[in-house]
């Protein structure tokens, strides 16, 4: 018996599980481990797009689209767009970034309207975004959060996803016929070179 708690055996559940909270408008590790960072990292490879839904017997459920941004038929009306990948925030380590709240899936579409047409002139390369901050917003009659982020550059590798991560149902690598609603929007952007020496990947 561990009255006092922390005397078991059991190792701590890692910290890899990335999320935003629009209570105290923050990321965090595991939902409950905050995270400061400036830079992140996404695995392309990793990208999945579908729907999610969570209900007291059985937790987060996932089910994948066969293409990535390709949408297939909502499962029932209590589920929600969904995506998934793996992300590096500077300082840390790998976490998967797998969520369908509205800030956190407009996020990250907003995210690839600023790099997707670029990404097959940059193969072997991940995109770096730099996250400028947040904001609660009002959604319907409840709150969301409008987070920001901007492209910052294509950089090399900085992580590996780990090993145990073995999906049978992740996306093909084909991916044509998808276009993010944002397309064109990052060409309205000053290209400008711009120096990126403090960025960390």
């Amino acid at each position: 018996m561990d009255i006092l708690g922390g005397m078991t055996n059991s190792e701590e559940k890692p910290q890899i599980y990335f999320g935003f909270k629009t209570m105290g408008q923050q990321f965090f590790a595991n939902g409950e481990t905050p995270i400061e960072f400036k830079y992140l990292q996404l695995d392309i490879d990793t990208f999945k797009s579908g729907w999610g839904r969570y209900t007291k017997g059985d937790g987060f459920e996932y089910k994948w689209d066969a293409k990535f941004g390709v949408v297939d038929p909502k499962p029932a009306d209590d589920w929600k767009r969904a995506f998934s990948c793996w992300v590096m925030p500077d300082g840390g380590h790998a976490m998967l970034w797998q969520r369908f709240t509205v800030a956190e899936a407009m996020a990250f579409n907003k995210m690839l309207g600023t790099f997707w047409h670029e990404k097959d002139a940059n193969v072997g390369k991940l995109p770096v975004m730099e996250y400028k901050g947040s904001k609660p917003i009002q959604v319907g009659m409840g709150t969301s959060s409008e987070l920001t982020f901007e492209f910052v550059k294509w950089g090399d590798r900085g992580f590996n996803v780990p090993d145990w991560y073995i999906d049978p149902d992740a996306p093909v690598d084909n991916d044509d016929g998808f276009v993010s609603p944002n397309a064109g929007l990052a060409d309205l952007v000053n290209q400008a070179e711009e120096d990126n020496s403090d960025v960390p990947f």
